[in-house]
């Protein structure tokens, strides 16, 4: 019976109008039916003589006599089977000559006068009621029939529907529509949940982008005070040294040169701050790619720096044979921007390992060296601006996560028991390489 039920509430929209119309359409003809059974019955109970009528036969015989005969007929009998009138004397028929017979009928619903008022208003209104009421029953089922159709099918998707509408023109995301109905309506609340889903991931994507800017924004100022204040600080003792003519040339060149680093610091500042600006902004360019020769291909220059420094790179990890759709430019600037940190700072080895887990592909990148320090690890998303050797402010990790997140992915910083590991994922869509160059691939490896 809920089997029965559900497979009823989960008819599409027209299917499910169609059988409520055909209901009420046989609804209202067995009722209009059932009335006019009723009242016809009930006429006839009153007048039950009402659909008979009397044949009256006038003969006028040759001796002048006239006679009269009634006979009683239901409407539609055959007049030739009524017998033929025959004039009796005493019992024995009399065989005369009609010289002119007259015929008529008299109906007995001429008879409903003679009832009682009470009997003549009731058999009237049978009629009007048996003639009302395929009407009255029309009318009522087509307003039976749109107020049960829209109980059913639509008030509640369109006040679910409504309120969703509502909340969202209130920038309110926080709700769920939830809706379990198989039918048109139904696929349009998981549609319209769906969005709400969407523009929910999407706000708070913004808003961690506003806020992350405004981290910056903060991080950037605080560290413009230092060589601000550096510059201000050696302006005026070199102008009051100048003054009083206690400053010798050396002095004045000392001066000169950390002012001239303080400046470079400055500039230094806004070049990070523009290469962020520029990796929000970057477009993607998406390509097909051969997942098993980007290992090879991502690490080529990485090799050469790491042998310039005599650091040796390890690279593990097979992907498959399958194409990936994703941005290889975006690939190589993310993995040079991580392998920079790690070549500064690991001590003889650095690696590189590959997977591909559904649609996200994975490159962990690792060092030996001391790991990321624990105030970066607890910031997480504060770590593009953490100080280090030469003036290196972790604008590389900045830009790379930028990159990553705008991809579809991620990049996570982690300290393993053997240096520090940083871990990319990227969305991408694959498919299978087919046909001959699979086979050449195989045979050349």
């Amino acid at each position: 019976m809920e089997s029965l039920k559900n497979r009823w509430q989960n008819l599409p929209l027209k299917r499910f109008f169609m059988l409520t119309v055909l209901s009420t359409a046989g609804a209202v003809v067995l009722a209009s039916a059932l009335v006019i059974w009723c009242c016809g019955a009930f006429r006839h109970y009153l007048l039950p003589e009402s659909y008979r009528a009397y044949l009256i036969m006038e003969r006028q015989w040759e001796n002048g006599s006239m006679s009269e005969e009634k006979y009683l007929l239901e409407y539609g009998e055959n007049p030739k089977l009524l017998p033929y009138g025959v004039i009796k004397e005493d019992g024995v028929p009399v065989d005369r000559e009609v010289e002119q017979t007259w015929y008529s009928l008299q109906k007995i619903e001429e008879s409903v006068d003679s009832l009682t008022p009470k009997r003549k208003a009731a058999y009237r209104a049978c009629g009007v009621i048996m003639a009302a009421a395929p009407a009255v029953f029309a009318f009522a089922g087509i307003f039976l029939c749109s107020v049960y159709f829209y109980r059913r099918k639509l008030k509640v998707p369109l006040s679910l529907l409504s309120g969703a509408a509502e909340s969202i023109a209130h920038q309110d995301l926080d709700f769920v529509l939830d809706y379990d109905c198989g039918d048109e309506l139904g696929a349009l609340c998981s549609s319209f949940e769906k969005m709400r889903g969407v523009l929910c991931e999407n706000n708070k994507a913004m808003w961690r982008m506003l806020e992350e800017r405004k981290l910056l924004q903060a991080s950037v100022a605080h560290d413009l005070r230092n060589p601000i204040a550096i510059v201000g600080g050696y302006a005026e003792y070199l102008k009051k040294g100048l003054e009083t003519g206690e400053m010798n040339r050396e002095k004045i060149l000392h001066i000169v040169e950390n002012m001239d680093l303080a400046a470079k610091r400055l500039e230094q500042y806004t070049e990070s701050v523009g290469q962020l600006n520029k990796s929000e902004e970057r477009v993607l360019k998406k390509e097909w790619l051969l997942a098993s020769q980007l290992p090879a291909s991502l690490t080529e220059d990485i090799c050469l720096l790491a042998e310039n420094r005599e650091i040796s790179l390890k690279i593990t990890g097979e992907l498959p044979q399958e194409e990936i759709l994703a941005d290889g430019i975006l690939l190589h600037r993310v993995l040079e921007n991580i392998a920079g940190n790690a070549l500064r700072y690991a001590r003889k080895e650095i690696g590189f390992d590959f997977s591909l887990e559904g649609n996200y592909l994975s490159i962990a990148v690792t060092d030996d060296g001391e790991g990321f320090p624990q105030e970066v690890l607890r910031r997480k998303e504060r770590f593009f601006l953490t100080p280090g050797e030469g003036g290196h402010m972790g604008i590389g990790l900045a830009v790379s996560r930028l990159l990553c997140i705008k991809h579809g992915g991620s990049l996570k910083l982690e300290n393993s028991p053997d240096g520090a590991e940083v871990t990319v994922k990227i969305a991408v869509k694959r498919r299978e390489k087919i046909g001959l160059q699979i086979v050449s691939e195989h045979t050349e490896t």
